[in-house]
């Protein structure tokens, strides 16, 4: 996934010791829905390091209470599965989809309803990034989904 300089806040899962990144939770342009996912990161993530920045700088960091409840084969590639991430019934009007190629940072804006006609309102974001592919790089994948707000305008 590539930064842009719009994506200023990001939550990120880290191992207890602080070696090694288990998943980038949020990236965000609003200091809200940032705020919003590190509340709800602290509910879903127990027993994990968690990592708040704005830009370079870090807000919070924290170890959440409770013990670890995703197995570790549950993890793969960033993504965390079985109800632990957001489904496509979740997104409201004023979300847009953006998805990013991870192995050449091509990205494209995704209509919701196209996902939902297709997957339906329960499938998980780490189900539908598993089924979509680049249009651009030769390889087709893999694909990770942003949620941005609409402007205001």
């Amino acid at each position: 996934m590539a930064n842009t300089a719009e994506d200023n806040f990001r939550i990120e899962v880290w191992d207890k010791d602080e070696e090694a990144l288990v998943e980038t939770i949020n990236r965000s342009p609003d200091s809200m829905v940032s705020q919003a996912a590190w509340q709800a990161a602290i509910r879903r993530r127990p027993g994990m390091l968690l990592i708040h920045y704005n830009s370079r700088h870090v807000m919070e960091k924290i170890v959440t209470p409770g013990e670890v409840k995703i197995p570790p084969q549950t993890i793969i590639d960033g993504s965390v599965h079985a109800g632990l991430d957001v489904s496509l019934g979740d997104l409201r009007e004023w979300h847009k989809l953006r998805a990013w190629c991870k192995n050449c940072s091509h990205h494209a804006e995704v209509k919701p309803a196209a996902l939902i006609r297709k997957y339906g309102k329960a499938a998980l974001f780490s189900t539908v990034e598993r089924a979509l592919f680049c249009t651009s790089c030769d390889r087709g994948g893999p694909v990770s989904l942003e949620i941005h707000k609409l402007p205001r305008n």
